[in-house]
């Protein structure tokens, strides 16, 4: 008898555990093409779903590193325009692709380019921007980031994403009068005594972007989108200036303080991609980044790109025994550097997330990031690092003030993200 009894109570045992939440097994209502949820109404369109338990279609080619989790949306253009989508803020590093057409196998790819092709996400994060066409509708993707450079590493590729339909911004810099600050990007990297570096590096875009009354054509043609830059240069000699990576950008570099009234400064060379001018110590020049004009579309072409400004730096005079410190003549009357503080610091674990908060000893205008070994780029307060990997990071923070004097060290915080329990 109780061995009939334990028998009865492993089998009853065993079928409990053979039983998985109906939950569990249920896929997303809009896991399959066939499926996709319509997206409707003013922009912008702003949606969270999940992909947990979705699946990948037979066909299907979203992405080279798509994780097999798939959701599907359809959004029509209500009006021409420029517009973004992305899932920046989802749980996971969310892949997006966006297509038109009405059959899974023989879908076209509208957007595409880099990793952080928008005004907002960044690291591995998705966005895209491109031309939305009236009456066009199109079909969107969202699936999570199976890439990993370490191979014992799992990523997450499943949980809540945040979709995101809206109007691509005009730059901020499209004005001559609203020209963003490339010196305070620039730095000298000194290898050796006798060996000094100068770079500067700033992310910018021209969608949506226009061009002023007066403004001259740079490199001889209309253009028709353009966005300034301010930049100081920090010694006479050939300044090298591209904008990466625009497959063929107009670049001017101008003097003067009126758009309708600039001395253009002639390059000297053009090496593909890079062209080269001859500039003066603390002679403050504007530089201008445009697209080709495109007849047959009465438009300029438009891209995100990153400008960069580099040159030999000389060396810096050797101070006899005894003698005082030499100064420039044209030194500003402001030479001390601010003093940098991060007032606080927030990790989660969960979304391997980091935010800080950090203020300057003066009146700043502008602070320089930098997290483990990457470059220093202007930033804000607070700065947000997301998607990080597993390990200690270390995020150094330096102010600017309004002479352009750079705090020479940067504040420190040190952290640490744990590793991701592993799923049994």
């Amino acid at each position: 008898m109780r061995q009939g009894m334990r028998a009865v109570f492993a089998a009853a045992l065993l079928a409990a555990l053979l039983v998985v939440p109906a939950n569990a097994l249920a896929a997303p209502a809009n896991d399959d093409f066939a499926s996709r949820e319509p997206l409707s109404g003013s922009l912008p369109i702003e949606v969270t779903r999940s992909n947990v338990g979705a699946t990948k279609e037979s066909g299907e080619d979203i992405s080279t590193y798509a994780a097999g989790h798939s959701v599907w949306f359809e959004w029509e253009a209500a009006a021409t325009g420029w517009v973004s989508i992305g899932a920046c803020d989802s749980d996971f590093a969310a892949l997006v692709g966006v297509f038109a057409g009405t059959e899974l196998t023989h879908l076209t790819k509208v957007a595409s380019g880099n990793s952080a092709e928008g005004p907002k996400c960044h690291g591995t994060e998705r966005e895209f921007t491109f031309k939305a066409l009236s009456g066009t509708k199109y079909e969107i993707a969202v699936d999570g980031n199976a890439f990993t450079p370490n191979p014992e590493f799992t990523p997450d590729t499943e949980g809540e994403a945040t979709l995101r339909i809206e109007p691509t911004p005009p730059p901020p810099n499209d004005s001559f009068a609203h020209a963003a600050d490339l010196t305070a990007a620039g730095e000298i990297y000194e290898f050796e005594a006798e060996n000094r570096f100068y770079f500067a590096r700033l992310d910018g875009y021209n969608w949506n972007a226009s061009k002023e009354a007066g403004e001259p054509e740079h490199e001889g043609n209309p253009g028709g989108a353009s966005v300034w830059y301010r930049w100081t240069a920090p010694a006479t000699g050939l300044v090298h200036l591209s904008a990466c990576c625009f497959a063929n950008p107009l670049v001017g570099i101008y003097t003067g303080t009126t758009v309708d009234s600039l001395i253009p400064v002639p390059f000297s060379a053009e090496i593909w991609p890079e062209k080269q001018a001859q500039v003066i110590a603390g002679q403050t020049y504007m530089i201008a980044v445009d697209g080709v004009f495109d007849g047959s579309s009465g438009e300029a072409a438009q891209v995100s790109f990153s400008i960069n400004a580099s040159m030999n730096v000389p060396a810096l005079p050797k101070e006899a025994p005894g003698s005082a410190p030499v100064v420039s003549s044209n030194a500003p009357s402001d030479t001390v550097a601010p003093e940098t503080t991060i007032d606080k610091t927030a990790l989660r674990a969960a979304t391997r997330s980091a935010k800080f908060w950090f203020s300057a000893s003066e009146p700043a205008q502008g602070f320089l990031c930098r997290l483990d070994k990457g470059d220093f780029k202007p930033c804000g307060s607070p700065r947000t690092y997301k998607h990080l990997k597993p390990g200690r990071h270390a995020f150094r923070v330096k102010a600017v003030d309004a002479a352009g004097n750079v705090d020479g060290t940067a504040a420190v915080a040190a952290f640490r993200v744990p590793r991701p329990k592993k799923r049994r």
